[in-house]
C-alpha cells in the first residue's frame, strides 16, 4: 500500500498549525482549538519563488538587525520653522475662539430681542387679529434664532464618528516584527511606541495613544496597515515605519501639529456632518406650510448661514496650516530617504502610486461581487495585491511614467509625489538599510492578522453585515509561503495539530 501523503496549512482564525492527508485538501473541518470552521489547503514551506532559479530566503534576528550599517543623523530644525510652526497652532486655536464669540453674539441677539421688543406680545392695543399678527412678529425672530443658536451650539457636544478597533498587537506573538520596529527606533533616534496596531488601510501611521492626554509625554502608537505591509519590500516597509518615527523625533513640533490637524478635524466633522437633529428640522420644513412653513424655511436658512460661517474658518485654518503640514512631511521624508537611501525611497514612491491604484480597483470589484452574491474576500491584504498584479503592463508604465507630472497645490496636506521624489534626489542619499525580501516575514504567520483586521475593516469601516456574506479564499500571489523560522519549528512556539489518520 502506496504511504498516504500529508499537507500542512494554518487555521484562518487562531493560526493553530494543521496537519492532514492531502486526501482531504480543499475541505471545510472545525479546527480543533477554537472549534471555527477551517479550509484545508496545503502550503508550500519549504520555499517560494520569486523568479526564475531565485527562491526566498529567511532571516534570523540578528540577520535582520545586522543589516543596518549605522545610524541616521538628525534633521535639523530651524528656528524660524519652530516659530512658523507656533504662530499656526496659536491662529488655529483663534479659530475656534472666533466661532465661539460668534455664538456669544446669537445669544445676544436672541436676548436683545427677546427683552426689547416684549411690548408686542404685552400690549392688548388694536384687536385679536392684530394682537396675533404681533405675536407672530414676535415669536417667529425668537424661535429662529433659538433654532440658529441651538445649530450653532450643538457641533462643540457633537460625539465623533466611531472608528474601526484596530488589532493590537502581542510583542510575544510577533518578536521579529517589535525587534525590526525597535531597531528603526534607534538608528533614527525616536521613542519607541508604548503600543503597535494593526488595520486594512494601505498606510501607517503614529500618533498620540491617548489623544491630549499623551501631549506631555510618549505614550505613542504606531499603527500598521497589513496591505502596506503586503505590497511592500523589507527596505520600503522600513521607510515607511522610519518616516513615522520621523514625525516622533519632532517631539514639540509633533504636538503643536497634533493641536492644528485636531482643529482641522472638528471643523470638517462639524461642517459635514449631519444628525438626527438636522434631518427633524428638514421633516418639518417639508411638512409644514403656512406662516409655520415660512418661520421653519428661515430657521433653516439660519443654520444653513452659520454652517458657512464654519465652512469659511475651516477653509481659513486649513490654508494656513497646509503649508507647516507638508513641511512637516518633508521633514519625514528626510529620515526615510536617509534610511533607505534616495533610489529606494523612489521606488517606494511609485510603488505605493501603484498600489493606491490597485486599491480603487479591489473596492470596485468588491462592491459589485457584494451586490451580485453577497461574496467578499476573507483576506483584503492579499486580495489588493492580487488586483495588483492583475494590471496591464501598458497601465503599469503608464501610471511610473506619469507620476512626475503631479503638482502641489496650495490646499494639499502633503506634497505630490513628483516633489518628494526631487528632494529625495537632490539629497542623494546612500541609505544605511538594503535588504530584499517582502515585509511579511516580519511576522510568524501573516495570514492570520490580514483576516483578522480584514473581517474589522469590513465591520467597522464598511459597514458590511459580514453575517450575510460569503468568504471566498484569497491565495497570497506574492512571495509570502517561506521556510519556517526556527521559533515556528519549535512546537511551544507554533503547535501542530494532525487532522485526520496518520
Amino acid at each position: 500500500m502506496e504511504e498516504e501523503l500529508f499537507g500542512k496549512c494554518s487555521c484562518q482564525h487562531c493560526g493553530l498549525r494543521l496537519e492532514f492527508p492531502l486526501s482531504g485538501e480543499g475541505t471545510d473541518v472545525d479546527c480543533p482549538e477554537c472549534g471555527q470552521k477551517t479550509s484545508l489547503a496545503a502550503q508550500q514551506e519549504e520555499f517560494a519563488v520569486l523568479a526564475e532559479g531565485e527562491t526566498l530566503r529567511t532571516f534570523n534576528p540578528g540577520e535582520l538587525m545586522g543589516a543596518f550599517m549605522g545610524a541616521v543623523p538628525p534633521t535639523p530644525v530651524s528656528s524660524l520653522y519652530s516659530f512658523g510652526l507656533l504662530l499656526v497652532t496659536v491662529i488655529m486655536l483663534l479659530l475656534p475662539a472666533l466661532y465661539l464669540a460668534m455664538i456669544g453674539a446669537a445669544v445676544g441677539g436672541v436676548w436683545f430681542w427677546a427683552t426689547h421688543f416684549l411690548d408686542l406680545v404685552t400690549s392688548m392695543t388694536g384687536g385679536v387679529r392684530f394682537y396675533l399678527l404681533r405675536l407672530m412678529a414676535y415669536v417667529g425672530p425668537l424661535f429662529i434664532g433659538l433654532v440658529l443658536v441651538f445649530f450653532m451650539i450643538k457641533p462643540l457636544f457633537a460625539k465623533r464618528a466611531g472608528r474601526a478597533q484596530p488589532l493590537a498587537l502581542n510583542p510575544g506573538a510577533e518578536p521579529l516584527l517589535f525587534s525590526f520596529i525597535a531597531k528603526i527606533c534607534e538608528t533614527v533616534g525616536a521613542p519607541f511606541p508604548k503600543r503597535i496596531d494593526l488595520d486594512c488601510q494601505l498606510n501607517a501611521s503614529a500618533s498620540f495613544r491617548r489623544g491630549s492626554f499623551s501631549l506631555l509625554g510618549h505614550d505613542l502608537v504606531l499603527t500598521i496597515g497589513l496591505p502596506l505591509v503586503s505590497g511592500l519590500t523589507l527596505s520600503q516597509f522600513a521607510g515607511v515605519i522610519a518616516h513615522e518615527f520621523g514625525h516622533f523625533t519632532q517631539g514639540f513640533g509633533m504636538r503643536l501639529m497634533y493641536v492644528i490637524r485636531s482643529v482641522n478635524a472638528w471643523f470638517a466633522r462639524v461642517v459635514y456632518e449631519r444628525d438626527s437633529w438636522d434631518l427633524t428640522l428638514q421633516e418639518m420644513a417639508e411638512t409644514e406650510d403656512g406662516w409655520a412653513g415660512v418661520i421653519i424655511g428661515l430657521a433653516r436658512l439660519g443654520v444653513w448661514f452659520s454652517r458657512q460661517l464654519l465652512a469659511l474658518l475651516m477653509l481659513l485654518g486649513h490654508g494656513i496650516s497646509c503649508f507647516m503640514l507638508r513641511e512637516m512631511e518633508y521633514d519625514a521624508d528626510s529620515y526615510e530617504i536617509k534610511l533607505i537611501g534616495s533610489e529606494t525611497f523612489e521606488a517606494t514612491t511609485h510603488r505605493l502610486h501603484v498600489l493606491n491604484h490597485a486599491l480603487q480597483n479591489s473596492y470596485k470589484e468588491m462592491r459589485t461581487s457584494w451586490d451580485l452574491n453577497r461574496r467578499l474576500p476573507d483576506n483584503f491584504p492579499a486580495y489588493l495585491l492580487s488586483q495588483e498584479m492583475q494590471i496591464p503592463l501598458e497601465q503599469r508604465t503608464k501610471l511610473e511614467d506619469t507620476i512626475g507630472l503631479g503638482e502641489t497645490h496650495s490646499f494639499d496636506t502633503h506634497p505630490s509625489y513628483a516633489d518628494r521624489i526631487r528632494r529625495a534626489r537632490l539629497a542623494n542619499e546612500p541609505g544605511v538599510f538594503h535588504l530584499d525580501g517582502p515585509a511579511t516575514i516580519l511576522f510568524t504567520n501573516f495570514a492570520v492578522p490580514a483576516r483578522q483586521v480584514t473581517l474589522l475593516h469590513y465591520t467597522d469601516d464598511l459597514r458590511i453585515p459580514i453575517a450575510a456574506a460569503t468568504f471566498q479564499l484569497v491565495g497570497q500571489p506574492s512571495a509570502v509561503a517561506r521556510e519556517p523560522s526556527n521559533s515556528e519549528k519549535a512546537p511551544e512556539a507554533n503547535r501542530t495539530s494532525t487532522i485526520g489518520p496518520k
